[in-house]
Parts: structure tokens; C-alpha cells; sequence
């Protein structure tokens, strides 16, 4: 092959080599922690927290009412115990006694939305533990045929690297300080229809002729790359 030939087919090799790294890191992460599972994981974690902090806050609610129902009882039970005579102090432990059942009554109120959001709290909880056992189960399924992909990548990654470096090297040292100086990418282009396949740009005659030649390596006068007639 001539020289820009055998820079094409590199640039090929080199393109694939790529591709198949790039595979590789994206199924020895998904083998390392499946990113459906970890979010599974996190999902169930903060619903679990969830759960928790309004346990913890119907602890408190009862705590809070036991002790309110106390102080009401108390005062009830004075209230009625007819050691209080003067019709103010009466009228007064009355009010009081309404106040405090009216703010027992919201307290319950109140600890029974606590129920509910528990509730839901836990079945939180059940869907995503499910769904996290979904994922589970899903990843192991589709581990057998990612290492079987990861095996076929990896021996292919060896013998594409071995081509690529076999093809580089023969290269002309001349052919690859052209090649390594272009500073656009992919630095070799194809030639089809007298037009640069990467920036379209027509090439000249003298271009045209050199090319067919094939024995020096012609650059595109807009982009730089190398050409090759496709």
C-alpha cells in the first residue's frame, strides 16, 4: 500500500482500538457496581430514613400527648373535686380545661396525618426494596453475557493493537511526521468526487494528480488533513 494507505488503515485500527477500550471501561463498570442497583440502593436508603424520622416524630407525638392527657385529667379532676369555690377561679380552670381538650383534639388530629405518612413511609420502603431486587436481579442475568462480551472485546482489543502496530510500522518515518503533525482529527480524510470527505472542500487538480500518483502524501489545502482517494 502506499503511504497514505497504510495511514488511513492505522487511523482505522487506531479508531477501533478506541472503540473497544471504550466498551471495555463501560461494561467493567457496569460488572464493578451496576448503576440501576446503586440507585436502587440509594433509593431504598432514603426512604428507609424516611421512615425513621416520622417514627421518630409519632414517639415524640406520643410522649407529648401522654403528657398533655396527664396535665388535662389533673385539671379535669380538680376542676370537679369542688375544692374551688370562688366563681372566677371556676370560670377561669374551666376555660382551661376547654383550651387543652381543644388542643388535645388538633395533637390527635395531627398524630393521625403522622399515622398515615407512616404508612405510606412504609410502603415506600416495600417498592423500593422490590425494585431494588428487580435491579438485583437483573444485573446478575445480564452479567453472564457482559463477561462473555467483555472476553470477546478484550482478546479483539490484543490482535486490533497488534494490527495497528504492524501497520504503523510501515509506515515511512517521512509519512508518519506528516501524520503526527496534523493537529485536526481524524488526521487522514478521504478523497470522493475530487472533494475532501471532512471539511468538503474541493480538491485541486494538482491535489487530484498527486493522489493518484499516491507516492507523496498530500494534505487538504483547507483542513490539513492527509488525503486518500477513497
Amino acid at each position: 500500500m502506499k503511504p497514505a494507505q497504510l495511514l488511513l488503515a492505522y487511523q482505522r485500527l487506531v479508531e477501533k482500538e478506541r472503540e473497544l477500550r471504550d466498551e471495555i471501561e463501560r461494561v467493567e463498570s457496569l460488572l464493578a457496581s451496576d448503576p440501576d442497583v446503586a440507585h436502587g440502593e440509594q433509593a431504598l436508603a432514603n426512604a428507609r430514613a424516611e421512615k425513621q424520622a416520622i417514627q421518630l416524630r409519632l414517639r415524640e407525638s406520643d410522649r407529648e400527648r401522654e403528657a398533655h392527657r396527664t396535665r388535662l385529667r389533673s385539671r379535669e379532676k380538680e376542676l370537679m373535686s369542688g375544692r374551688i369555690r370562688n366563681p372566677t377561679e371556676l370560670i377561669q380552670m374551666n376555660q382551661e380545661v376547654q383550651h387543652m381538650k381543644a388542643s388535645f383534639a388538633e395533637e390527635e388530629e395531627a398524630e393521625l396525618r403522622l399515622m398515615e405518612e407512616a404508612e405510606l413511609a412504609e410502603q415506600a420502603v416495600l417498592e423500593a426494596s422490590e425494585r431494588l431486587q428487580e435491579a438485583r436481579t437483573r444485573s446478575a442475568s445480564d452479567e453472564p453475557a457482559l463477561r462473555r462480551d467483555l472476553e470477546s472485546w478484550q482478546a479483539e482489543l490484543v490482535t486490533v493493537k497488534a494490527d495497528s502496530e504492524a501497520a504503523w510500522a510501515q509506515v515511512t518515518p517521512a509519512a508518519q511526521n506528516a501524520y503526527l503533525r496534523v493537529r485536526v482529527h481524524p488526521p487522514v480524510a478521504e478523497v470522493d468526487h475530487n472533494q475532501c470527505l471532512a471539511c468538503h472542500v474541493t480538491v485541486t487538480s494538482s491535489g487530484m494528480q498527486a493522489l493518484r500518483k499516491g507516492d507523496d502524501i498530500v494534505h487538504c489545502d483547507n483542513c490539513g488533513r492527509i488525503l486518500v482517494i477513497a
